[in-house]
This record gives C-alpha cells, sequence and structure tokens, in this order.
C-alpha cells in the first residue's frame, strides 16, 4: 500500500475499484472488518471509519448483525435510482400496498390521496398481492417512471426487499405504513399495535377471563403481528395471569383455528390479530356448538363496515387508518424537501369498541355440601 496516501483513503479506493469492475455486485456482501483489517494491515477502527465514509456516499449500506453489502453499481450512484424526470411533468408519489379489499385499506389509501392532493401530487397507486417479488418489480416501475417518493405498506413476513432497504439508506423519500425494518432507522407511520393489543386482552380480564387465548392468520415475522403478540403477553403478565405458549396460534387458516378451538376447551376468549381471524373464529365457534359470547368471548383487531348491523356485533381494536395515510403523506412530503432530516416513527393510538361479542366471565366456585 502507499504510504503517502492515507490508509481509510486506500482502502475505499480498492473498494470503489471492486465494485466499479463488476467484482462485486449490487447486493453483495462485503468482506467483514476483521477479514479487511487482516488483509490490508490496518486497524479494525481504520477499517470502520473507511466504511462510514463508503456509507455517507452511497456506495454501501450495513444492516446489524448481517455486516455490510453493496449499494451501487457505480460511485454514489443507488442501484435503483434514476435521472430526474421531465421537470414539466406533474409531481408524482407511489403508494403500495398488498391489497385493497377491506375498509381499513380503503381509508388508508383516502387518507394519503387526500394529503398529497393538498400539496399538489398525483398518485400512481399499486397492489403486490402480498408477493415480494411483485413489491420487488413494483418498487423499479415507479423508480423508473422518476416518482418523487414512495409510501409503502410493505408485505407480511420476516424479510424485507432489498431495494427497499437501498432506498431507504440511500436517503430516497420513501415511507413504510404498518411495518419498520428490524436493525435499520427508516420513516414509518403505524399504529401502536402493541398497547391495542393490550387494550383489548385487558379488557378480557376485567370481564373474568383468564384462559385467553391469541389467534394470528399472519406470517411469522410480521412486524405488526409481533407488536400486537407483545401487548396480549405483557396484559396477561402485569396482571399476574401466566403466558400459556400452547394457547397461541400463528399463521392460522381456518382448519388450524377449527382444530386449536377443539383441543382447547378450557378457552374462555380469544383475541384475534385481525379482522379475517375474527371473522373466522366467528364461524368456526358456530359451527362447534361455541356460542358467542356465552361460551367464548371475541376481541380482534379492526373493524369492517356495517358491523354493528352484524347477527353479534363484534368487540374491536379501532385503528385511525385515514390518519396514518394522511401522516404518512405528509411524512413524505417533508422527506422530499429535505431528505437528509432525522427519520422517524410516528405511531397513532388505537381504542376500544365494546359491543356484544364479549361478556363478563363467571367462575363457578365448587361449595362443599356440608358448609
Amino acid at each position: 500500500m502507499d504510504k503517502r496516501i492515507p490508509l481509510y483513503i486506500q482502502l475505499r479506493t480498492f473498494v470503489l475499484e471492486q465494485i466499479q469492475q463488476h467484482h462485486w455486485q449490487s447486493g453483495d456482501r462485503l468482506p467483514s472488518e476483521n477479514e479487511l483489517a487482516n488483509q490490508f494491515g490496518v486497524s479494525r477502527i481504520t477499517v470502520k471509519n473507511a466504511l462510514k465514509t463508503l456509507v455517507k456516499e452511497g456506495l454501501i449500506y450495513r444492516i446489524q448483525g448481517r455486516g455490510s453489502f453493496v449499494s451501487a453499481p457505480g460511485a454514489g450512484e443507488p442501484t435503483l435510482l434514476t435521472p430526474e424526470s421531465n421537470p414539466n411533468t406533474p409531481p408524482l408519489i407511489a403508494y403500495i400496498m398488498p391489497w385493497l379489499r377491506n375498509r381499513f385499506t380503503a381509508n388508508l389509501l383516502s387518507g394519503v390521496e387526500e394529503e398529497l392532493a393538498k400539496s399538489g401530487y398525483n398518485v400512481l397507486f399499486y397492489r403486490s398481492h402480498d408477493t415480494q417479488q411483485r413489491e420487488k418489480e413494483l418498487i423499479h416501475q415507479v423508480i423508473q417512471l422518476g416518482v418523487k417518493g414512495i409510501i409503502i405498506f410493505p408485505v407480511d413476513g420476516e424479510h424485507f426487499n432489498e431495494e427497499l432497504v437501498q432506498l431507504t439508506l440511500s436517503r430516497f423519500p420513501i415511507v413504510l405504513i404498518d411495518r419498520e425494518m428490524r436493525g435499520i432507522a427508516a420513516n414509518s407511520v403505524c399504529s401502536d399495535h402493541s398497547g391495542g393489543a393490550y387494550t383489548g386482552t385487558k379488557f378480557l380480564i376485567e370481564q373474568g377471563h383468564q384462559q385467553i387465548a391469541f389467534i394470528s392468520s399472519s406470517q411469522h415475522g410480521t412486524a405488526s403481528v409481533e407488536e400486537r403478540l407483545i401487548g396480549y403477553e405483557k396484559a396477561l403478565s402485569d396482571h399476574g395471569l401466566p403466558i400459556h405458549h400452547n394457547l397461541r396460534l400463528l399463521n392460522a387458516g381456518a382448519d388450524d383455528i377449527e382444530n386449536f378451538l377443539k383441543e382447547h376447551n378450557e378457552i374462555t376468549a380469544v383475541f384475534a390479530e385481525n379482522t379475517g381471524t375474527g371473522n373466522h373464529v366467528l364461524h368456526i365457534a358456530a359451527k362447534l356448538n361455541l356460542p358467542i359470547p356465552d361460551q367464548l368471548s371475541l376481541v380482534f383487531f379492526d373493524d369492517y363496515e356495517y358491523s354493528e348491523l352484524s347477527r353479534i356485533p363484534p368487540t374491536v381494536i379501532v385503528q385511525q387508518e385515514e390518519e396514518i395515510g394522511k401522516e404518512a403523506a405528509k411524512l413524505l412530503i417533508s422527506l422530499i424537501n429535505n431528505p437528509l432530516q432525522e427519520r422517524k416513527k410516528i405511531v397513532l393510538p388505537s381504542h376500544l369498541i365494546v359491543r356484544q361479542s364479549t361478556k363478563p366471565h363467571l367462575i363457578r366456585v365448587a361449595v362443599d355440601a356440608g358448609s
């Protein structure tokens, strides 16, 4: 190595050459800090400082616990970013969500569109159909269309698309709805999932229920589901009730729920993670001759249109979905105007609506015949 050139600059040049010569491709993992330190005969501090400058320049990005990765095929040019679109075209914002099939998602879209329209932005709306491959394709598509920013409700699951990671670390204006990226600071707007589940479970406990199940149909690893599970367990713990892992059912379909309720006749109440799961419980309980709320109380996240007119109007935890959409739009506009601002997580409270799917559980106490 040339001793006249600072070591961290030499290391930066080495990484840049590997990328420019296509030895390292976009998304490839760099050697570890220890490996680079040994290779160049420098300290880990020197390596760490060099990598910091590369991150700032947009050449690489870091994921906590996983290492450093190539974020661009050329110096300072994030893979997904393209030259500015025609300045004469109307400013566009992309909104990508898994589906549009209930009041919750419709209200999110309404809030996003209403707030962006106030500032003169046009909205391009796409559905990813809850698949990562489709989500990846849409991200590339909207970038090529020259959008100024993206609001995205990521698909269910534990892992995020590398495209989302790259855009976030490249400071492209992007806001996540209902999700966070593990180990990466990202701009997001969501409900207080944990607090909502805590409120619903606490209500059931105060109604006298102790054997309370948690049922979810969403994929394992989805951040909002994990937060709701945390809230459910915290409510049990705070009220001195044991946490029975056998009373948790995750990533469940209708058949799973039916078998679960058959096997656990000790359950007197269910906290369902979403509307679809809650409605499955309602139908299966009727099929199994478990009348709600006489034998089984039910609370679930999110409401649906005209639910109060249902055969059994449900007790639900309601999110401020339209406000979530509006806050996401406001945050994105702010990022477009100032991409380097500190990243934010905005959390909106949810609240409980009590209807007729719950009732107090009366614990029968055996009385000695001789007393």
